[in-house]
């Protein structure tokens, strides 16, 4: 079970943060209203997946939450670095099966680029390191893609909602991803 749990996760987090498909408007963005330092507040990703692995049929539905954040996101003109650590903890059901997950991610420090189309931001590696089980699965992702707004509150809100199919190596999935992070103005 625990590597059927390693594979479930590590495609559902690389198809969460590899595209997005948002048919919601929003006004466009300013690079200089993203200029500065944010503190993450809230990582919420509710998460659907269905397909097979070889001949083992795959049905999930999981919510993955970040908690204990001590996490920052410094963007400047075309760069951003993200630093700190924070725990996931993803829970649903997988193949009728109660699932938990529960993981520390420390030491995170990576540095990239961004461009903005309008409220689409587009970043060169991740705002999030990711793991599953101690298992770090950063490496593997190589661009991240979502909604970005501002709330009420003046705070950044990045939003992505994928649906896709993805078909690789005797892997068929469809996966639904509805995520959202909440960024505060340090």
């Amino acid at each position: 079970m625990k590597y059927f749990k390693l594979f479930f996760l590590s495609t559902l987090l690389i198809s969460f943060l590899s595209c997005s498909d948002d048919d919601e408007d929003t006004p466009p963005i300013d690079t200089t209203s993203l200029i500065g330092t944010w503190t993450a507040v809230s990582l919420d990703a509710d998460i659907d997946l269905n397909g097979s692995f070889s001949i083992i049929d795959i049905e999930s539905s999981t919510n993955t939450v970040g908690e204990n954040f001590d996490y920052e996101l410094t963007f400047t003109e075309t760069g951003y670095n993200v630093t700190g650590s924070y725990h996931q903890v993803t829970t649903g059901t997988v193949n009728d099966e109660p699932f938990t997950d529960t993981t520390s991610i420390t030491d995170v420090s990576e540095t990239g680029t961004y461009s903005l189309d309008g409220n689409t931001i587009t970043v060169n590696g991740g705002l999030y390191e990711l793991g599953v089980d101690e298992v770090d699965l950063s490496d593997i992702l190589a661009e991240q893609t979502g909604e970005i707004s501002f709330n009420s509150n003046g705070e950044l809100v990045v939003r992505q909602n994928i649906d896709q199919t993805v078909n690789e190596q005797g892997i068929a999935l469809a996966t639904k991803i509805d995520a959202t992070t909440v960024w505060k103005r340090k």
